[in-house]
């Protein structure tokens, strides 16, 4: 499967976030492999390999009515061979 970009929002309850993020943090700590779903128009999941070193960001923005809290995750990809 070949995504060029990918953009998920979704509205969840406290203890529905804190369970995807447990199960990211065990995924990432597994590190084989993030599965991520697909947008809500689309069924199944994206599958991302893992690689070192990570680098992360963290940026807050306070509006009127929200503050948005975006995480950053990244990190080289291993080489894919073609078929």
């Amino acid at each position: 499967m070949r995504i060029e970009e990918y953009e998920f929002e979704e509205e969840k309850t406290l203890n529905n976030l804190a369970d995807l993020l447990v199960e990211v943090a065990e995924q990432i700590r597994a590190g084989e492999k993030l599965e991520l779903p697909m947008p809500t128009l689309q069924e199944g999941l994206i599958q991302v390999p893992l690689g070192e070193p990570i680098e992360t960001g963290i940026e807050v923005t306070i509006r009127r009515h929200f503050i948005h809290v975006d995480f950053s995750l990244s990190w080289r990809r291993r080489k894919v061979e073609e078929v």
